[in-house]
């Protein structure tokens, strides 16, 4: 068994495989086998637009590590800029009550992501319905993929959900992402 003192895990090349803790600075976690990746997900050039976010110190957790609330926060950031792209530089709900809403958010945490830094969100679409599309969202810092997540949308009305506007679709399917 090895200690975390002072942020920094005791764990040696023959003891991080059953490090018990996820700290292990600079060794990266167990993975879960329980987390399905395609491996494209993980490929920083795949996702067609990239959002920058700056790490903030009110962000980390005692182990100077970006807590999940936070992380989640900053893929809400990248989904709702890249949401004002797709709406034409518009704010999401726009005063006609044109509106796009979020269904499903789902993240995956694959290793820690750390202040202080940036993190590389990259995003893209991975399908387009009648009302509704997928982004697929990966966040990486120093080249390493932290997580990945996928968020619902779907395009709404003043009295509830309605066809893409063919505008909407156009970009949406210039952002297209899919497995190799």
């Amino acid at each position: 068994m090895h200690e975390i003192s002072a942020g920094r895990c005791s764990a040696t090349p023959d003891t991080r495989e059953t490090c018990p803790t996820y700290h292990c600075e600079g060794i990266p976690p167990l993975a879960d086998p329980a987390v399905k990746l395609e491996p494209f997900r993980l490929d920083p050039e795949r996702y067609p637009l990239k959002v920058r976010i700056l790490a903030r110190y009110a962000d980390v957790d005692p182990l100077w590590h970006i807590n999940n609330v936070a992380i989640a926060q900053y893929y809400e950031e990248a989904r709702v800029s890249t949401t004002m792209m797709v709406m034409g530089g518009r704010r999401v709900t726009t005063p006609e009550g044109d509106r796009i809403l979020i269904a499903h958010q789902s993240i995956d945490y694959l290793r820690e992501a750390t202040y202080p830094g940036s993190l590389d969100i990259g995003i893209g679409v991975l399908r387009i319905g009648r009302s509704s599309f997928r982004y697929g969202m990966a966040m990486f810092q120093d080249g390493a993929c932290v997580s990945v997540s996928e968020a619902v949308l779907v395009y709404a009305q003043a009295h509830g959900p309605a066809d893409l506007p063919a505008e909407y679709r156009a970009r949406l399917e210039g952002w297209l992402i899919a497995a190799p």
